[in-house]
Parts: C-alpha cells; sequence; structure tokens
C-alpha cells in the first residue's frame, strides 16, 4: 500500500525508469507523493502524468515513476522525501486567470483559503484539476473563501467552481464545502434605477455627508440577507452559488476591516498569521463607514513621490475607484517570512495605509507582495517604498480590446525595483510566465464564425503563468513552469544569521 510523503528538497525530477531516464515531470517542495516502494536510493511513487492528445488537449494520466538523487549531490532519498506528518511547508499559488486575481493559500495541515478567483473559468479548472476526486457526497473543505472587493475580475469566476459540479467531464467537476465567506462589506447596485442611470454616488448602498466628505454607512455583512434588487448581476449569481453552498454547510459570512485578525483564527495551530490592515473604516452615525474615494488624477503619471503620503487631490465622487481603494489587505506571517495581499488598492487609499504604517500602527513590510490593481499606474511610491518586497508578482492579462488597460504599467515596474530591499528584485508577471506554442493557420470550426473569421495564425498555450511560491518560514522557493519539461524558474532564498533574507542555491534533484 502506497505511504504518503512530501518533497523535501526546492524541485525534485520524477522519473519513467530508474537510472534518471525520461522524464515525467518535476515535483516541488512540499507537494505530495504517493510512495509505492522505497530503497536506500529510490523510491517508486505513483505520479500524474499530463498526456497532449491529438486535439490538443491536456489530459492527466496516472503513472508510475520513479525519484532517485544523483550520487554528485552528496543527497540521500530520506533527504528529498520526507513522511507527510513532518511537512513544515507553506504553499502560495498566485494563478494565471487572464484579466484578475485568484491566488490558493494552502498550509502545512493541508487547510486552504482561496483569494479572489477572477472572471473565468480558469480559476475553478485550476482547482478541479489541484484537487481531484471530490464528489457531492465528498467535497473538498475549504476554510475561507477571501474576496478582496467586489470587481467582476476578482469573484466571478468562483461561481464557475459551483457550476463545474454538473461538467460533463468528470475531470473537470469540483465540489467544495466553503466554511466562511469573507468581504469588505461593498455590494455593487444594477447600473439603472428604474429606467435611469444610476448616480455614482448611489452604486455601493445608503451614504451620510460629514462636512464635504461623503461615506458608505449601508456596508453589507451576509451576502444572503442582501435583496436581489440591490445587487448587480455579478453579485446575483455569486449569491446563487452561495446559496447552494449553504444548503451543504452553513457559511459564516463576515465583513472585515482594520484589526479583524481574529477572522484567520483557523491558522493558529500553525503558527500562521493573518493581520487585515484594511480597509480602513471611519465611525459615522454609530455606524462603521467608508470614505467615498474619487478619480486620480489623470494619467499615467510620471513622480509617484516615494515620501508624498499627503492626501492625493481626486476628483468627483467614483463608485470604482471606492471599491478599489477598500479592498482588504492583509499580511500573512509565518515564521520570518510576510506576504502583502492588497486586491486592487488604488493610489489614495494606500496613502491612508502608509501614514499608519509611518506612525507605526501596522506594518506593510512584506518579503512576497501581491501586487495591487494588476500593476495599475493608480499607485502609491511610498506604500511600495513601506512594502521593501523582495518578490513581486503582478497578476494581469489584457486577453481583448475590451480589457486592454497597458498592465503592468512601466512606471509601476519601475518602482517595485526600485523601491525593493535587494538589488535584484524579482518581479513575476502570470500573464508573462505562461508559455505558448506555434500552431500555424487555423480555421475555427463554428460555420457562423467561420465566416466572419476566416483563416487566422494561431498559437496554443502550453503552460498557464502560474507563480508558485514555497516557504517553510526561514526558507523562501518561488518558481514557475515552463513549455519545457526540463526547465523551471526557480529562485531560493534564505535567512542569514542576522535573520535576513538572502539569495540561496536552488536544489533539484
Amino acid at each position: 500500500m502506497a505511504k504518503k510523503f512530501v518533497i523535501n528538497v526546492d524541485l525534485a525530477d520524477v522519473w519513467a525508469e530508474r537510472n534518471r531516464k525520461k522524464l515525467i515531470r518535476t515535483l516541488a517542495w512540499g507537494d505530495e507523493v504517493s510512495v509505492v516502494k522505497q530503497t536506500r536510493d529510490y523510491a517508486e511513487v505513483d505520479i500524474t502524468e499530463f498526456i497532449e492528445e491529438k486535439d490538443g488537449s491536456i489530459l492527466p494520466k496516472k503513472t508510475t515513476g520513479y525519484i532517485q538523487p544523483p550520487k554528485n549531490l552528496g543527497l540521500k532519498l530520506t533527504d528529498v522525501i520526507i513522511p507527510r506528518n513532518q511537512n513544515k511547508v507553506l504553499k502560495i499559488n498566485f494563478v494565471d486567470v487572464q484579466q484578475g486575481d485568484g491566488s490558493v493559500i494552502e498550509s502545512p495541515l493541508g487547510k486552504v483559503m482561496l483569494v479572489d478567483g477572477g472572471d473565468n473559468q480558469l480559476f475553478a479548472r485550476y482547482l478541479a484539476s489541484r484537487f481531484r476526486n471530490t464528489s457531492i457526497d465528498k467535497p473538498k473543505e475549504i476554510e475561507c473563501i477571501l474576496v478582496t472587493h467586489g470587481d467582476a475580475d476578482h469573484f466571478v469566476g468562483l461561481p464557475k467552481i459551483q457550476e463545474s459540479e454538473k461538467n460533463e467531464t468528470p475531470r473537470k467537476r469540483l465540489f467544495i464545502e466553503p466554511k466562511r465567506v469573507y468581504h469588505n462589506g461593498i455590494v455593487k447596485r444594477p447600473g439603472k434605477k428604474g429606467n435611469k442611470t444610476r448616480p455614482e454616488a448611489e452604486m455601493l448602498g445608503a451614504t451620510k455627508k460629514v462636512g464635504k466628505e461623503l461615506f458608505l454607512v449601508g456596508l453589507e455583512e451576509n451576502l444572503l440577507k442582501v435583496s436581489d434588487d440591490e445587487m448587480n448581476q455579478p453579485f446575483k449569481v455569486w449569491k446563487s452559488a452561495l446559496v447552494e453552498y449553504n444548503k451543504r454547510s452553513k457559511i459564516e459570512f463576515r465583513r472585515l476591516e482594520i484589526g479583524d485578525d481574529d477572522a484567520f483564527d483557523f491558522f493558529k495551530d500553525e503558527d500562521i498569521k493573518i493581520e487585515v490592515l484594511g480597509p480602513l473604516t471611519t465611525e459615522v452615525a454609530g455606524k462603521p463607514a467608508l470614505k467615498f474615494l474619487g478619480d486620480p488624477p489623470k494619467g499615467p503619471r510620471i513622480g509617484h513621490e516615494s515620501l508624498e503620503t499627503t492626501d492625493l487631490k481626486s476628483r468627483g465622487l467614483s463608485a470604482s475607484h471606492t471599491i478599489n481603494g477598500h479592498s482588504i489587505v492583509f499580511r500573512l506571517t509565518y515564521g520570518r517570512i510576510s506576504y502583502l495581499f492588497t486586491g486592487d488598492l488604488n493610489d489614495e487609499a494606500s496613502r491612508f495605509l502608509t501614514r499608519e504604517h509611518n506612525s507605526g500602527t501596522i506594518n506593510l513590510k512584506a518579503e512576497v507582495f501581491k501586487v495591487p490593481h494588476h500593476g495599475s499606474a493608480d499607485f502609491s511610491g511610498a506604500f511600495i517604498q513601506a512594502v521593501a518586497p523582495i518578490v513581486s508578482v503582478v497578476s494581469s492579462g489584457d486577453e481583448n480590446a475590451r480589457k486592454e488597460y497597458i498592465h503592468p504599467r512601466a512606471t509601476l515596474v519601475g518602482a517595485l525595483g526600485k523601491w525593493s530591499r535587494v538589488a535584484e528584485p524579482l518581479v513575476l508577471i502570470t500573464e508573462l510566465v505562461a508559455f505558448f506554442q506555434v500552431e500555424g493557420w487555423s480555421r475555427v470550426s463554428d460555420k457562423k464564425k467561420d465566416q466572419k473569421r476566416g483563416e487566422f495564425f494561431g498559437f496554443s498555450r502550453t503552460a498557464f503563468g502560474m507563480v508558485k511560491t514555497r516557504t517553510d518560514g526561514a526558507r523562501l522557493l518561488v518558481y514557475t513552469d515552463s513549455g519545457n519539461l526540463k526547465m523551471k524558474e526557480a529562485y531560493a532564498y534564505s535567512l542569514d544569521q542576522a535573520g535576513l533574507l538572502q539569495s540561496a542555491p536552488v536544489v533539484r534533484v
């Protein structure tokens, strides 16, 4: 009977034959593996190989492989694989969902938290591939789904998970049981009220004016209690999925704001600490409220001052900038390694947080930085300087003219390099770490589309642009896949005697 182990080096190659012949795939630090047979020199393992079919689809196939450390590295097999109950690796993946955000956090004990989910089926497809063999009777337990804010490109892909349960192809189905759903409390209303376009100030619920400033006071807690009439179409679809999940197991809904760290006590027993740093609320008429934000100065602009933390001179009222600026911001710390997640935080809101950081109220510094708003030009230089990231991840993908925002902006990428704490920081962009293969001249199969599109020169994506990270709190691995099985772009860091993170050799066996 197979025994469960995990990989204990940065990268471990799995071979079809002993003596390291015919590479099947490469596993990473913390990945689980089923060991069928173990000797002093090699382990025979059950593995999933991904086979390309004639139509270009990639299908998983169970097979047997071998992990066999090369003799020149001086590593024993017991250095390469360890029993699963000894696993100390936190896994955080930033998934290519094209224009949008979608991340997966998995603790050493296997607790899973989803952060956003894009606006298409890509996130659901990835999760179904990662968490296989679920069913209505055996759903995958999800500790928390956190939606940083209610923009479609951050959560419309989440209902696709529930829709996948009816997919005619079993491997594309995923049944989950979410225990908690966290959000920022802002629900977008329909764009029209009756036959009239709804004013910006009424797009996000009840408001109250204090002096010259407008505040949102109608923040929601339980999304199932919000009337459909008060939701735009994406929110209604999300609510429908949540209704179904809630039948499966009662969901805990919670609106998060700065200081709500206890919401993540489910990670406590693994020494994973999450601090909620935003949004920053203000009390108005005895209720928590969020300031209504405006449009930033016209851009893109050069001159995101590194020390500028004064209020940005925004214009008018903007529902989109308000919902972005009040994204949930959280800092996850495991040992000495921290990650900062920022949703679609913008320049105006970033300045609020930077002032809190400079006063010592919060700590924004992080080794791994999920860059706000897909690399938008609407960023604060002072905020990036406070984070001082070593590794920055931009989730972007301008897949058509309607979604073309020129992300990431050149000024933003430059700022990430300039204000890093190291001389050679990593800036990884999900769409740029994808790999494409030339297919040549093609014609779509649909006759109506055929007449419109005609013949075209096509490419297929052979590797999605996923940025994968692994840490045990003292060492950090960052890597991406390639279209070439033998290649990985991988970087490692470890703590020195002073407790500072320094580059280290990548160990591949």
